[in-house]
């Protein structure tokens, strides 16, 4: 096995369970009544940022499994069906951030912050909305009936996952923002 693609799998290891610590041990900021900023998605979207899709779905495939194998997702599992989408293929659909790997790398080479923030800001937007949708979808079939009476589970289902996908997406833009000035050192991958 070359180097090359011994790293990768290393790094995929290693933001898995950095995302899994950050989701045990970190307790969401709440700004206001719905929105609680939580960062556990940030080494996934990195991780996207750096190696591209195949890592980060991985990467977040394993995040998914940690959180079944230790027991994590105990409460949130109902069923077989709910379980695989809300726990391996939702938390895989983040690494779908890294499809603007290409243009990223090509923005930070030429020293283009502002565009490369863009680019930064469309991964985490399209992976974000990609993990919630699959978690929306999953509310409106499986835990639906748990909406108040007389309320939808379409509503019930967008009011519960959307303060989440708020916050984890705010809070991750956060962190990269604030890291513009190292991403060039941060998100490469030839050194």
């Amino acid at each position: 096995m070359s180097k090359t693609s011994i790293r990768p799998m290393i790094e995929v290891a290693l933001f898995a369970t950095i995302a899994y610590i950050l989701d045990l041990v970190t307790q969401p900021m709440s700004i206001g009544p719905w929105i609680s900023l939580s960062f556990k998605m940030v080494p996934i979207f990195l991780l996207s940022f750096r190696w591209g899709v195949g890592a980060g779905a991985m990467g977040g495939l394993i995040w998914g499994l940690l959180q079944v194998v230790t027991g994590q997702a105990a409460g949130g599992w109902l069923t077989l069906t709910q379980g695989f989408l809300e726990y391996f293929v939702a938390f895989s659909l983040i690494g779908i951030s890294g499809v603007v790997k290409p243009v990223l790398d090509k923005a930070i080479i030429q020293g283009k912050k502002l565009k490369s923030l863009v680019y930064i800001t469309g991964g985490i937007l399209l992976g974000g909305f990609s993990r919630y949708l699959i978690h929306f979808i999953a509310g409106v079939i499986f835990w639906g009936s748990y909406a108040p009476k007389g309320q939808s589970p379409y509503l019930y289902s967008f009011i519960v996952n959307s303060s989440s996908f708020l916050g984890e997406t705010l809070a991750s833009l956060i962190v990269f923002f604030a890291l513009q000035r190292f991403l060039g050192r941060l998100l490469n991958t030839e050194k």
